[in-house]
């Protein structure tokens, strides 16, 4: 059977690398270090997941996942945001925008694991 697609999509590449590190064995991974290729990179790719920093270059987060949800091709694309914005007006516009779930940094790697496979089971 085919592995999973994940795009990662984060600015800071030793946190692009290690996410990459720690998806790799059990996905197909994909990376991009701003909003602008991400965008690209889903449309090519259509990942069954994304993750998703909010805080990226050329395009922000919660503008990539309402653009991601309008369109046909990718609307149904998990979205996870991983972010260092932990208020709760943060995690209420990500719902806004359809992310599915919401990781805050730093975390246990073991918790974005736990989080990808609940998302694509």
């Amino acid at each position: 059977m085919a592995k999973k697609k994940i795009l990662i999509i984060e600015d800071e590449k030793p946190i692009l690398d290690a996410q990459a590190m720690l998806l790799e064995g059990e996905y197909d991974v994909f990376k991009a270090m701003d909003g602008e290729k991400g965008f690209e990179l889903a449309q090519r790719h259509h990942p069954d997941l994304v993750v998703l920093d909010l805080m990226l270059p050329n395009r922000g987060g919660y503008d990539l996942c309402f653009s991601f949800r309008q369109d046909p091709a990718l609307r149904r694309m998990k979205i996870l945001m991983v972010t260092a914005l932990s208020q709760d007006i943060d995690k209420a516009k990500g719902r806004m925008v359809g992310m599915d779930d919401y990781l805050t940094k730093p975390y246990d790697p073991a918790m974005l694991l736990e989080k990808v496979r609940k998302l694509l089971p």
